[in-house]
């Protein structure tokens, strides 16, 4: 099933999005998250929901953050369901090692070893390689959304 779209998310619900990163500090995302959650919506106004992302690097960042928000805010009385998403970015990221003039990269050439087999130059390749890089997106709200759960369970 196809995840609901933000524009789709935003028409119904008060949609938070916090990115979090290798250098986020855990305390300030807690905070941010509980802060918004924590507080009962408005009569009339839209329910908030907190969408958490991070690459994969930053991915224990997400669930250590999710984890310790969840815990303050049944400890306060509130309601939390969590939706949890994965997708891919497609990223453009550095070539290892540059080649050299027969193919073989200079640091692997050792002196009593012969090569089985020959490896083959690559042309026009560009200093850059594209790849998919895994996503994780955690949805918090106060209030259950249907559109998550049929998307993400």
């Amino acid at each position: 099933m196809q995840p609901p779209s933000e524009k789709l998310l935003s028409d119904k619900y008060e949609l938070v999005k916090l990115s979090v990163h290798s250098s986020t500090q855990i305390s300030s995302r807690t905070a941010a998250v509980t802060a918004k959650l924590a507080t009962a919506p408005a009569q009339g106004s839209k329910p908030v929901v907190v969408a958490l992302t991070a690459k994969a690097q930053a991915a224990n960042k997400v669930i250590s953050i999710v984890e310790i928000a969840k815990r303050e805010l049944v400890a306060k009385g509130v309601a939390v369901y969590q939706y949890n998403a994965l997708g891919s970015e497609m990223t453009e990221i550095p070539r290892d090692g540059v080649k050299g003039s027969e193919g073989v990269e200079e640091d692997e050439a050792s002196e009593g070893e012969e090569a089985a087999f020959e490896t083959m130059r690559q042309r026009d390749v560009g200093d850059t390689k594209k790849r998919l890089i895994p996503v994780m997106t955690t949805y918090l709200s106060s209030t259950a959304i249907k559109e998550l759960r049929t998307a993400h369970g």
